[in-house]
């Protein structure tokens, strides 16, 4: 009984020994867990109860949790990339043209818009070809842009820049929707009108040039200043548009001196004294150094000449007359010398010389009158007249001398008639002309003493008027296809219609033959018809250049 007594007690001491202790497989590492053997004999009943779990869950084991908790996140990430759409190909910088208008391109040349997965293999190619035309014709507009822009295309060409953008921003709607040709087409135009702008630029850089000398003439230095520079922004090697600058700079200058020097031609035209001529003529060879171009100062320079040549010849005409008068006949004869020597065809010069000669050898006004009548008899009339009027600033009493002064006059004034009359013969043809040739014929014809000059001018009036009323041969030719018109000068069109070769008779005249002919360039041609010695005159006339090129059409 003790025996038995002491073994429950030590069964009971080694059942709470064994409560007690800590379980070793909790401090098992994963995948470490393994089934224990069967203890020996020796090993309390307790013990093998707790290292002994066959029949535990599976969840109780930490690496079957790590292993379950591994899985979910492998196949959440599989869900994860199977459902998230493909990134499209698309940059922050990448829009083609911004808010305002003004286009840009993707500095990386990268596409704006992601591939279309709907679309087939062959579809999708030409779709991205079509891309990639698209972009390349942008870059060109672009650089095209960027080229106008640097040349103020605001200024001369806003209408058709402006329509070149609005082009170019519907490309960009386009392309955002993937109708890359409407894109292309829409590109290509805004690249064509900006292409044509820039074809544009010669006449404007023309235009500018024209528009700032013009400026320059009218003395306006800020608008002229202004065409040069914006031709200068057209073409900076442009050497009008230089040389336009270099005159806008010292127009101020030009103009100042310009008005000093009209200040000196007023004074002389009170004063009548040449020292303000010499000043302006001075003034004005300082403008022309400034700026050789400057046209007012050519011609004040050469009017300033005139004037100081005109008034050194009347200051010796009229030294020469006081000297005359005062039968000073050698320092007479020295002043009309040099007044000859200014102007050596002038008449009354001439004969001022002449009658102081005459005045130096015999002295008297009888000497002066026999030299009028002398020059009377030998027709020459403007002599004459100054003589005459030479002795009647001598001796206004001189009654011989005022009837000489008459009839030189009268004379002298149809002589100009008639060679006026004579200088244009083929004008007698107009009734207008030929009324005042018939009259100016009978003035002469009624002198009495007509003298050998006036009569071969009597002759050669009437021969040019009987060659008028004679008739010329003339024979036109032409393609057949030309619409011929012919026109007297002061006389009706004649319509002369389509002929291979067309036979008239005319009168001597000045005439105009003129031709016209559907999608060709008008002709036309004055023709003077003469009576020479030649059976038939002969001229052709025709339309040949085509109104829209300039090669010839022969038929």
């Amino acid at each position: 009984m003790a025996d038995q007594n002491e073994l429950s007690d030590g069964l009971k001491s080694a059942k709470q020994k064994g409560q007690n202790e800590i379980n070793p497989l909790a401090f098992e590492a994963p995948g470490n867990s393994v089934q224990l053997k069967p203890q020996p004999n020796n090993v309390s009943v307790g013990r093998r109860e707790l290292l002994t779990r066959d029949d535990a869950p599976w969840w109780h084991s930490q690496f079957n949790l790590m292993l379950c908790v591994f899985t979910l996140l492998v196949v959440a990430a599989g869900l994860f990339i199977l459902l998230t759409p493909a990134p499209t190909l698309t940059k922050q910088n990448n829009t083609l043209v911004s808010a305002d208008g003004q286009s840009r391109q993707d500095l990386n040349g990268a596409s704006a818009v992601s591939p279309d997965k709907s679309l087939a293999p062959w579809d999708e190619s030409r779709n991205t070809q079509a891309r990639t035309d698209s972009q390349d014709i942008l870059s060109q507009l672009l650089i095209s842009k960027k080229e106008l822009e640097a040349k103020n295309v605001g200024e001369w060409g806003p209408e058709g820049y402006e329509s070149a953008l609005e082009k170019a921003a519907k490309g960009d709607e386009f392309y955002k929707l993937k109708d890359f040709q409407s894109a292309i087409n829409r590109y290509q135009e805004a690249l064509d009108e900006m292409l044509a702008l820039d074809e544009l630029i010669p006449d404007v850089l023309n235009a500018l040039v024209s528009q700032g000398n013009v400026a320059i003439d009218q003395g306006k230095t800020d608008l002229a200043r202004q065409k040069f520079q914006s031709a200068i922004g057209l073409d900076r090697n442009n050497i009008p548009a230089l040389q336009g600058i270099d005159r806008a700079g010292t127009l101020d200058q030009v103009l100042g001196i310009m008005r000093q020097a009209a200040i000196d031609e007023q004074q002389f035209q009170r004063s009548d004294d040449i020292e303000f001529l010499v000043l302006a003529g001075q003034k004005y060879q300082q403008v022309l150094a400034l700026d050789a171009r400057t046209e007012q100062a050519e011609i004040g320079a050469q009017r300033v000449a005139d004037a100081s040549t005109d008034k050194q010849f009347r200051d010796a005409m009229s030294s020469g007359f006081s000297a005359l008068f005062k039968h000073r006949f050698a320092t007479a004869k020295k002043h009309f010398a040099a007044a000859l020597k200014i102007s050596p065809d002038n008449e009354t010069a001439s004969a001022a010389y002449r009658q102081s000669l005459a005045s130096d050898k015999r002295s008297s006004l009888t000497s002066m009158l026999a030299s009028a009548k002398g020059l009377e008899r030998s027709e020459q009339w403007t002599s004459a007249l100054s003589t005459y009027q030479a002795v009647l600033q001598r001796d206004p009493n001189q009654v011989s001398a005022t009837l000489g002064e008459i009839r030189s006059q009268a004379r002298k004034q149809l002589d100009q008639s008639i060679q006026t009359v004579l200088a244009d013969k083929l004008a007698l043809s107009r009734s207008a002309p030929r009324e005042k040739a018939d009259a100016v014929l009978a003035d002469a014809q009624r002198i009495k003493n007509k003298g050998r000059v006036l009569t071969n001018q009597i002759a050669d009036i009437q021969a040019a008027l009987k060659q008028l009323d004679s008739t010329i041969k003339v024979s036109f030719t032409s393609d057949n296809l030309t619409e011929v018109s012919l026109i007297k000068a002061g006389s009706k069109k004649v319509n002369l219609g389509k002929f291979s070769v067309k036979k008239l008779m005319l009168k001597p005249g000045r005439y105009t033959i003129s031709g016209i002919r559907l999608g060709f360039k008008d002709v036309r041609r004055d023709i003077e018809l003469h009576l020479t010695g030649d059976d038939i005159q002969r001229y052709a006339i025709k339309c040949e250049t085509p109104v829209n090129g300039s090669s010839l059409v022969t038929n």
